[in-house]
């Protein structure tokens, strides 16, 4: 992706953090992008000032990821640190009202504060992996709108001249859990199992973004659910399946998984 598409100021800087966290989660990302868009950055006055001071001693990937990697052992941590950090500007560039600026911001005396508590934005965002079953991915993600979180499907965001891969990598930064909808969208058996009836199966995509964000995420916070009698990945059978019953049994077990995660929802008993 060129970063000639990315016209906003929420747009660059957006790009700017999942460079830094693909950097920092182990992942490949353009140094001379991020040096471009940090220069435009830190020369545009009105985001300059809500930029973490870090920033500025940092002119490309490599010297930020000997800072990063002393700062946080673990992924989950640096994930969490960077969406803090930078959620005060994005937050002003996406809301148009200033918000509480991050610890290590400077300078920033006359900034007022616009909400009671500075959420990190990955902790806002749920990622939704889905197949073809329209009804289950509305009833999911709907469901996570009522707990005061965003739920994000990818063919709703803008592509922005991505192709799929490039934006799950993207939007996939935005969050700290997903869920994934094992729906009974296709049949399959073996090649050599001509005498048996083909299994329900999840689309192939939701298998392969299900093993990308327990690598990206943990396994710890991706949870799978799973509609009716339908064949799941037998390699990854220490990964709990939660089953998307009728009743609604089901959101119990996603609002406990998204608390243990460290999201904080509401309306929910």
């Amino acid at each position: 992706m060129s970063i000639e598409f990315l016209k906003s100021d929420f747009d660059k800087l957006s790009y700017l953090v999942n460079l830094l966290t693909s950097r920092a989660t182990g992942l490949a990302a353009d140094s001379r992008e991020f040096e471009l868009l940090r220069h435009e950055l830190l020369s545009n006055n009105i985001v300059s000032p809500l930029l973490p001071q870090w920033l500025r001693q940092h002119r490309n990937l490599d010297t930020f990821w000997g800072f990063i990697k002393q700062k946080f052992p673990s992924y989950a941590e640096r994930r969490t640190y960077l969406s803090e950090e930078f959620t005060p500007a994005l937050d002003a560039l996406e809301f148009g009202t200033p918000v509480a600026p991050p610890p290590s911001a400077v300078n920033l005396q006359n900034v007022v504060s616009s909400r009671p508590t500075n959420v990190a934005r990955n902790k806002r965002k749920v990622f939704i992996v889905h197949g073809q079953d329209n009804g289950a991915k509305q009833e999911v993600s709907r469901f996570i709108e009522k707990l005061g979180l965003e739920a994000i499907i990818l063919h709703e965001q803008a592509s922005s001249g991505m192709t799929i891969i490039e934006k799950i990598e993207h939007y996939s930064n935005d969050a700290d859990f997903a869920l994934v909808l094992y729906t009974p969208c296709d049949l399959g058996r073996g090649v050599h199992e001509s005498n048996i009836h083909p299994k329900n199966r999840a689309r192939q995509n939701v298998v392969f973004e299900h093993g990308y964000f327990m690598a990206k995420l943990g396994r710890e916070n991706v949870c799978a659910l799973v509609k009716g009698n339908i064949e799941t990945p037998n390699d990854i059978s220490g990964v709990v399946y939660v089953n998307l019953d009728s009743l609604g049994a089901w959101k119990n077990e996603v609002v406990k998984e998204l608390k243990a995660c460290g999201y904080t929802v509401s309306n929910f008993p």
